[in-house]
């Protein structure tokens, strides 16, 4: 697994979470949100994929492995080849400060929603793509999850969605 990923011939790195990892390899849904989310992931996905440099964690991981056995497989392809980063001491102290500061609420999984945050930018990620909306693209806690995370020294990744990414690109 790379500790760091440093950017390829000017791609910008990008921390994929886990939520993007499952809508890109999602099944089939009755949920229209859900597949207007499957189809954005694609889309960002095929447009995308070869301009820039994808990055996971072993976070990302441990979160894709739960669940239905033909799911967890489909997600594990979607990953397969891509760096991987090391959840690191530095990523883990960020993660404390965002939920100590309010940056991310409390809940089941604040630890896991700071330590994605966390892990892209201590990792120097450019952007962090997630479909996470209540911790993680929250455009109401943007700006505190930026003033924490660059008081600590870091460059907060842009915080988006694959349907913002997108609609920022055209």
């Amino acid at each position: 697994m790379d500790g760091n990923v440093q950017k390829t011939a000017g791609r910008p790195v990008v921390y994929l979470d886990s939520s993007f990892v499952s809508r890109l390899a999602g099944g089939r849904t009755r949920a229209n949100h859900v597949l207007a989310q499957q189809a954005a992931s694609r889309e960002w996905w095929s447009l995308m994929r070869e301009q820039v440099q994808p990055v996971v964690s072993v976070l990302v991981w441990t979160e894709i492995v739960r669940g239905d056995p033909g799911c967890v497989a489909r997600r594990k392809d979607v990953i397969r080849g891509l760096p991987w980063w090391e959840v690191t001491p530095e990523a883990t102290a960020l993660a404390g400060a965002l939920i100590r500061k309010k940056a991310i609420e409390k809940c089941k999984s604040q630890k896991d929603d700071a330590l994605h945050i966390a892990t892209a930018a201590v990792g120097g990620a450019d952007i962090l793509l997630s479909w996470n909306f209540k911790h993680i693209v929250n455009k109401q806690k943007m700006p505190l999850i930026k003033s924490v995370v660059e008081r600590a020294g870091y460059r907060c990744p842009v915080l988006a969605s694959p349907k913002q990414e997108l609609e920022e690109r055209t």
